[in-house]
């Protein structure tokens, strides 16, 4: 991969041709396609009038090139996504087979950190998408997307710091909810052991949107295929090894070496590659650009908990109606688990793309790239939908011979179905709008459709007059998610990517001056 450009005197030793170009083109504020930025392939280095040239051309023309390009890329990222669930999957299938208590009481740990750590690191390194994808097609001076790296790894650890007296204390907090004393033992070790290994996954989801907003896709599937056999292998030795195995808290402890393996691989990986370039080091001046960091941090991360948090209150309300439906309930939700990464590659591959179209000052292919995501969305949730429907009757049967559980999980499947479909579309919209940086148009959708809407049609439906039981809970996740992705696609449909353009800019050059006061001979010029 080559850079789209370096500084300017860089892009006048490769392209002689151009020598004469020495205006900043960022301060023009109408302007469309312009600068030397990335092909649309974001390989090489190229001339605007190229851009032009290839964006002119028919608009099916282009929607083809962008369903290649997206769907190409989308592949890394969903095997990324597989790759990091097997961990959890190793961890139940391994702890399962230590007793009820131990099982349930890892569970409840990783339900915390998850809700309290990942889902709002999640939120909060999203916006990097926001920040970095622009930046790297927008401005000459690289190190602005390393710039914003280090907010995103300031705003995931000053969070992680802020809830640690939660998880320090989460034993007398579950006590006080009436939990069984027991299970919340257990449960509070659980966490505590596995703090370190939180605070490096945040790390690592900041470091691989770094790499992901320069085009590089591939760099988490390398480290990844190589950490699975480490984890396997300490889950082993820790967890049931006659010599080193400690059981319960072994398992604690091979996360925390795994998620520190990822860590390490992925600086590693970074440090080595030419992406590096884009990291200028250190900077105090990080300190100032966080409260423009987090105006689209926040809402990203009110998107991403918002509907996070409603399948935790979903797992919870179903819990109530007994362990054979619990049972089924845990299996379908797992199912989502295995197949959300397809969708997921395909959402992070369009965010990326249209961020960094926008950087380009490519409306016209951006709108376009939009258009398609929201295409392939619904393509990927029709084919969820087709899957679930179509394996409904036996797929309970892989993990459980009870009848009865297998017969709660045919009959949520199909309503599931319906949910993937609308969740595909409202995933993909959600994931345009952080490009565009609508975050906080998306946490306003977001949060009455769930908590309005959603949530308490699906608690009455349960519990209320028509008792339809655990069908009743996916009926509101699935009003919730339709509400969503109509309301979020309807923003993406009617947005206008000119003026998407000059506000992306407009946004570029605001980070740029913040980030310049640190030096003052750093050229933080657009293409």
């Amino acid at each position: 991969m080559t850079w789209p450009c370096e500084s300017l005197s860089k892009t006048e030793s490769l392209l002689p041709h151009v020598s004469n170009e020495t205006t900043p083109l960022l301060s023009t504020p109408g302007l469309t396609e312009a600068g030397c930025l990335l092909s649309s392939s974001g390989s090489t280095a190229t001339l605007s009038n190229e851009h032009v040239e290839r964006d002119s051309v028919s608009a099916s023309t282009v929607a083809k090139e962008e369903v290649s390009l997206i769907v190409r890329t989308s592949v890394p990222l969903a095997l990324s996504a597989l790759l990091q669930y097997s961990y959890h999957f190793i961890n139940i299938v391994s702890l399962g087979h230590l007793g009820a208590n131990e099982l349930a009481a890892a569970a409840l740990a990783n339900m915390t950190l998850f809700m309290l750590v990942n889902a709002p690191a999640g939120g909060l390194t999203s916006a990097l998408t926001t920040f970095c994808a622009t930046a790297f097609t927008a401005s000459s001076d690289k190190t602005l997307v390393g710039f914003h790296l280090q907010c995103g790894l300031i705003a995931v650890t000053v969070h992680f710091f802020m809830v640690l007296p939660v998880l320090l204390n989460i034993e007398t907090i579950l006590l006080a909810l009436n939990q069984d004393v027991v299970i919340a033992h257990l449960c509070s070790k659980f966490v505590q052991a596995q703090l370190v290994g939180s605070l490096a996954w945040t790390y690592f989801e900041c470091i691989k949107r770094f790499l992901q907003a320069q085009g590089n896709m591939k760099a988490s599937i390398y480290v990844l295929l190589a950490v699975p056999p480490i984890h396997l292998v300490n889950t082993y030795l820790l967890v049931w090894s006659p010599m080193f195995g400690i059981g319960f808290l072994g398992a604690a402890f091979a996360n925390v070496i795994t998620f520190l393996a990822m860590l390490a691989g992925i600086i590693v990986y970074t440090w080595r590659s030419q992406e590096s370039r884009a990291w200028g080091g250190w900077t105090r001046q990080s300190l100032f650009a966080m409260p423009q960091y987090y105006r689209f941090a926040i809402p990203s991360m009110v998107m991403v908990c918002s509907e996070w948090a409603a399948w935790e209150l979903i797992a919870i309300a179903a819990s109530y109606l007994g362990n054979i439906t619990l049972a089924g309930q845990s299996i379908v939700i797992n199912t989502c688990a295995l197949t959300y990464p397809i969708t997921g590659g395909l959402i992070a591959a369009v965010s990326n793309r249209v961020g960094n179209l926008l950087g380009q000052s490519r409306a016209r292919r951006a709108n376009i790239s939009a258009n398609v995501g929201l295409v392939l969305g619904g393509l990927a949730g029709t084919i969820g939908l087709t899957f679930y429907i179509g394996t409904a009757s036996w797929w309970g049967k892989l993990y459980s011979n009870d009848p009865e559980v297998v017969a709660i999980v045919t009959l949520i499947m199909p309503v599931c179905a319906l949910f993937q479909f609308a969740d595909a579309i409202s995933g993909m919209s959600g994931g345009i709008l952080r490009s565009l940086g609508w975050q906080a148009v998306g946490a306003w959708i977001n949060l009455p459709s769930f908590y309005v809407v959603g949530l308490p049609l699906g608690l009455y439906l349960t519990y209320g007059a028509p008792s339809m039981g655990v069908i009743g809970l996916w009926i509101g996740l699935c009003v919730a998610a339709t509400l969503t992705s109509i309301g979020q696609s309807t923003i993406c449909l009617i947005v206008n990517y000119s003026k998407e353009v000059d506000r992306c800019m407009a946004q570029v050059n605001k980070s740029r001056d913040i980030a310049a006061g640190s030096s003052a001979s750093s050229e933080y010029s657009a293409c």
